[in-house]
């Protein structure tokens, strides 16, 4: 499926605005429309963006959980 170029250009640019200047996309987005492409795709761009950030954060959290449980569980092992 390919998608509308203003909706191209939208997603690139909700997700930059949503990454480097949330504050300003935060003001921003009460003016957009979903019946516009290019509005559409900044709100999927900005929505993308958030989904990366969460899973970064959860990779994150999880990083040295895991880890401290790999390390009980070898000690374990051991004994």
């Amino acid at each position: 499926m390919e998608q509308e170029p203003n909706y191209v250009k939208g997603f690139n640019d909700g997700y930059k605005l949503a990454r480097y200047s949330p504050d300003l996309f935060e003001k921003l987005k009460e003016s957009l429309s979903q019946d516009k492409d290019y509005d559409s795709g900044v709100l999927a761009g900005a929505e993308q963006w958030e989904k990366e950030k969460e899973k970064q954060r959860l990779a994150e959290l999880e990083g040295p959980q895991a880890e401290n449980e790999r390390e009980s569980e070898e000690e374990l092992e051991r004994e």
